[in-house]
């Protein structure tokens, strides 16, 4: 963490949308998890300390377009999860600030599947990104593996990033060891290096 370039890194937020975060049986999911370990509060921290020291922050929504189905999640529930021009489907509260990107086009449980996520990355020189989101053993996971292929410096960010138990979570982080973070250290190695 101490060598962390803050031009060339990014906090990569995957999900945090209102069909996680707000009432709902996705919520009902991941809501244990949640609150116990302060997921939101967190994240909401990482992102504005992040902000403040000049590190870019991405959104990776999944959103569907009932009209043009893409991806078996979509066909699988008819569209009527993170459905386009929905509430459920927006940006949870306290994240998003004009500057920031936004991921197009993703339909999979990977971020970087249909998406111009690695285009994205390349433009802006990205080369280290700390993957905050849902549900950490998926679309955290199979994303963090990708940018690893693909040679990004990839960590999970572990106290912002939320599943259906502490069985999974633990499971999950012990999979990529030396690769997950705490969000505070996040911020210490951005703050040891002005970049």
């Amino acid at each position: 963490m101490t060598n962390m370039n803050k031009s060339t890194s990014a906090i990569v937020l995957i999900e945090f949308q209102n069909q996680w975060t707000h009432s709902g049986l996705y919520h009902r999911f991941i809501k244990g998890q949640l609150q116990s370990r302060r997921v939101l509060e967190n994240t909401r921290a990482l992102v504005s300390a992040a902000k403040q020291d000049g590190v870019r922050i991405i959104h990776a929504p999944l959103v569907i377009d009932p009209e043009n189905k893409k991806g078996w999640l979509a066909h699988l529930t008819f569209g009527k999860v993170f459905t386009k021009g929905s509430d459920k489907s927006e940006i949870t509260p306290g994240l998003y600030e004009k500057g920031d990107l936004v991921v197009e086009g993703r339909y999979a449980f990977d971020a970087f599947v249909g998406s111009n996520l690695e285009q994205l990355l390349n433009e802006h020189s990205i080369k280290t990104l700390f993957i905050c989101g849902f549900i950490t053993d998926q679309c955290i996971a199979r994303t963090l593996k990708t940018a690893l292929g693909k040679g990004f410096d990839a960590y999970l960010v572990s106290d912002c990033t939320a599943t259906v138990n502490g069985f999974l979570q633990k499971k999950c982080e012990k999979r990529f060891g030396n690769r997950v973070v705490h969000h505070q250290k996040v911020l210490e190695g951005t703050r040891q290096n002005v970049g």
